[in-house]
């Protein structure tokens, strides 16, 4: 699942309600996959599975930081859900894409948190019941005394009384009048006193009680992007013709927050203790509702750290990672002014698309984009005819309407992708029978029983050459388009060398540069056919190799990623053909352990095309021939390119990265797989230069694990037909008042919240028995119920007796419905 959470006001409230659903629903999953013993998962509960995971690795999953376990509630129905489900699919669920803003933001972030380390979020729903109130948050020497405003409490008394609908009760009526008496022309919210609140939520979250302890599967990674708004805006310099280059300022910015455990064990993070800080100042940036709270500064942050006595170890980290071309232009991040992430981003789904692209999955993959969207009506409400008036429409053209622009954009998008996967399928299949005959004439028939690094290796080189014998015409334009494409990624490897930041005049003119050298050291595809006609087969570099192979066979990371992510891909179908008669000597774990494998090298060619793995005196060698000529105006000295392009290639040394894999091919495809398991391996890995070479100009440069369709789904109380169907569910009180509403009571905040909870479990049931194709026999139904009554167990001891909502649903549940 990648989770877009909109921004909503105070209908934060009801969006905690659903992420804390959702983290229950992670963890439950986490538990039920993380016990080897089939009759345990198949029948025992969720307190079951989890005491054998604790056993198993060292740790309680869940536990709190004084030792003692969380109560769960719905997870323990959730593990009943994947039990039902799992007699006809393994399905395990994991959210590892966030992306917030706003109000959305602060839901996004804690949420992340807990999923990373495997904490819980009830520090958060104290947060938001007890803290979230307008009396907490005003500004104390800004809040109205008895006689504030005095000749105003007449009419707030007889209007308040006559709108029972904004004011139903005394509590809302006395908050609504207080707060409007309060001061005026200044932000009435305490943006130090949000900042206090959530410091102190994150902090009572606890700390991992184990390296172990996450809901993320080893090797996965967890993304999250907070939406800010810079106030005075980053001057940046874009690409332009005549002028080289103009100056525009970009309000818009991203935060961005990752975490990873490596299967040795390792992990990197952005969610530890260290961390929160960094966490806080997103949630309070995101946030800063333009009017209500006084903009977010790095600075604040700081002194009141250091009031607090309060260390923030991750500090740098964080300022690297978040404000670097700030840092690069000389501009001091402490003093930014940001204001609500909403202003200019309150619908993130671009940067949850462009995180799911190239995601590495251990299983064939059920991708969904779920949004949360807590007031769908208002796009029901019917425009009214009449122009709006001064005030509206300073009011709609400043906030109302950048709020709420619409994504068709990026779900017309999505769609069109979900096309292009269809088709690029179907080319696939279409050609399958084909590449099939072809990579058996290359090795001669079935694959051996006993392989050797060298045959594969020979074979791969044949299967090359063979490829580009049968493309004829069209292997030119395929090999042009693969220079091009090396030769960028290599230029942006060339800015990252030279501290330039992506997207800039200075990292546009290292990639031209680096074309210039290309053309100068006769990198060309002009020889193409002619070559390729007289290749030898063994196809290495030297005698009458052209330069482009030897700089293709030396710098092309991305065919190497491609041809992994494509074998992997075949390795997921397999999963669902082991019951078949021809693959039933294949277990799952085999395919799990040669994937793992896989990864391993996939993960080694991430880290060339990111540049990670270049050390300062690799960067200063990298930098040297490029930074001072490109300041000048002149091109770089073309001898001088070429020797660092050269010791690059050294140090990248595709070759190695070649023979591992050749030798997981070798070693674990002699051991692990059956003749029918490793043809099918074979096609895919031995003749992925005839899959590349049909795909490649065709799918417009797109990694080949992009072949999965992206499904969006929306949780929203629209949406949650059961609950509808029990007897009409409450209506959230967030809405009201320009979605301050539930500010004013708690009341109000116990519905939303509650409502949060039972709307995301409906959903969450209909999108797990989607996801694992409808099977026939689960009672989606009964166990909605079950969850409906979980939660009220629960949710009566901290609730009690009084809450209107609780009632509701108790009656509800009493009365079968």
């Amino acid at each position: 699942m990648a989770l877009v959470c909109y921004g909503g006001v105070s209908l934060a409230v009801y969006m905690h309600g659903v992420t804390k659903e959702l983290l229950k629903l992670a963890r439950a999953s986490r538990v039920f996959h993380g016990t080897h013993d089939p009759r345990l998962r198949n029948t025992g509960s969720y307190q079951a599975l989890q005491d054998d995971l604790a056993h198993r690795i060292g740790y309680s999953s869940g536990a709190s930081l004084d030792g003692g376990a969380q109560t769960p509630d719905t997870e323990e129905v959730y593990v009943a859900l994947l039990q039902e489900v799992g007699a006809h699919i393994d399905l395990r669920i994991v959210i590892d894409v966030i992306a917030g803003s706003s109000a959305g933001g602060i839901n996004g972030v804690l949420l992340a948190r807990a999923l990373a380390h495997d904490l819980d979020l009830d520090a958060l729903t104290e947060l938001w019941l007890d803290g979230a109130d307008v009396t907490n948050l005003m500004v104390e020497d800004g809040r109205a005394t008895k006689w504030s405003k005095w000749f105003l409490k007449p009419f707030l008394a007889y209007g308040l009384g006559r709108l029972m609908r904004l004011a139903p009760d005394d509590e809302m009526r006395w908050k609504l009048s207080m707060f409007v008496r309060s001061r005026w022309f200044k932000p009435p919210f305490d943006g130090m006193r949000l900042m206090e609140m959530l410091l102190d939520a994150a902090a009572a979250m606890g700390r991992p009680v184990s390296p172990y302890a996450s809901l993320l599967p080893a090797g996965q990674s967890l993304s999250l992007f907070v939406t800010v708004t810079d106030f005075h805006g980053f001057l940046q310099r874009i690409p332009a013709h005549d002028p080289p280059t103009v100056e525009e300022r970009e309000h818009r910015h991203v935060l961005k927050f990752h975490y990873r455990r490596w299967p040795g064990g390792r992990v990197d993070t952005d969610f530890g203790e260290g961390s929160i800080p960094g966490l806080v100042f997103a949630a309070r940036a995101t946030s800063s509702f333009p009017g209500a709270f006084t903009p977010a500064h790095l600075r604040a942050l700081d002194g009141l750290l250091a009031r607090r006595g309060q260390a923030w170890p991750e500090r740098e980290r964080f300022l690297k990672r978040n404000f670097r071309r700030y840092t690069a232009a000389g501009v001091d991040p402490g003093r930014i002014s940001f204001i609500d992430g909403s202003v200019l981003n309150n619908k993130p789904f671009a940067e949850a698309l462009r995180a799911i692209s190239g995601r590495p999955a251990y299983r064939e993959v059920d991708r969904r984009l779920i949004y949360i969207d807590p007031d769908p009506a208002h796009l029901k409400r019917v425009a009214k005819a009449e122009t709006p008036g001064f005030f509206r429409t300073l009011k709609g053209a400043l906030s109302d309407i950048p709020r709420n622009e619409p994504v068709r954009d990026e779900l017309v998008s999505i769609d069109r992708n979900n096309a292009r996967v269809h088709q690029l399928r179907s080319v696939i299949d279409a050609a399958r029978p084909g590449i099939t005959q072809l990579v058996h004439e290359v090795v001669g028939g079935e694959p051996p029983a006993e392989l050797t690094y060298a045959q594969i290796h020979d074979w791969r080189e044949i299967a090359n050459g063979r490829a580009a014998q049968e493309a004829g015409f069209a292997y030119e334009a395929y090999v042009r388009l693969k220079l091009t494409s090396v030769l960028d990624a290599m230029g942006r490897l060339v800015a990252v060398g030279c501290g330039y930041q992506p997207g800039t005049a200075a990292a546009r003119q290292a990639t031209e540069a680096l074309h210039a050298w290309a053309r100068a050291t006769g990198i060309t595809p002009d020889q193409v056919t002619t070559w390729s006609r007289e290749r030898r087969e063994d196809g290495l570099p030297g005698g009458d190799a052209p330069p482009w192979v030897r700089f293709l066979l030396a710098f092309d990371v991305g065919f190497r990623g491609r041809r992994l992510r494509f074998v992997i891909r075949a390795l997921n179908e397999l999963y669902a053909r082991l019951e078949e008669d021809e693959f039933t000597d294949v277990a799952a774990r085999d395919l799990d352990e040669i994937k793992a494998n896989l990864y391993d090298c996939l993960e080694r060619l991430r880290v060339y095309e990111s540049g990670a793995f270049l050390n300062a005196d690799e960067r200063e060698a990298l930098a040297v021939p490029f930074v001072e000529p490109l300041a000048m105006g002149r091109q770089p000295d073309v001898a001088a390119v070429d020797q660092v392009m050269w010791d690059l290639a050294r140090r990248i040394d595709l070759n190695a990265i070649n023979q591992q894999v050749d030798e997981i091919f070798a070693l674990m495809g002699l051991n692990m797989l059956g003749v029918a398991a490793r043809r099918e391996l074979f096609v895919a890995y031995v003749g992925f230069a005839f899959w590349d070479v049909l795909t490649f100009s065709i799918s417009g440069w797109r990694e080949l694990d992009d072949l999965e369709e992206v499904r969006v789904d929306r949780i929203s109380p629209d949406d949650a037909r059961f609950c509808q169907a029990m007897g009409g569910a409450i209506p959230l009180k967030g809405r009201e008042i320009n979605h301050f509403g539930a500010f004013f009571s708690r009341v109000h905040r116990e519905s939303d919240y509650l409502m949060g909870r039972l709307h995301a479990a409906d959903r969450l049931v209909d999108l797990v028995l989607d996801a694992a194709g409808r099977p026939p026999g689960v009672d989606g139904p009964g166990l909605k119920r079950r969850l409906f009554a979980a939660i009220a167990r629960t949710e009566r001891q901290r609730l009690g007796d009084k809450s209107p909502a609780l009632r509701w649903l108790e009656t509800m549940l009493a009365e079968g419905g």
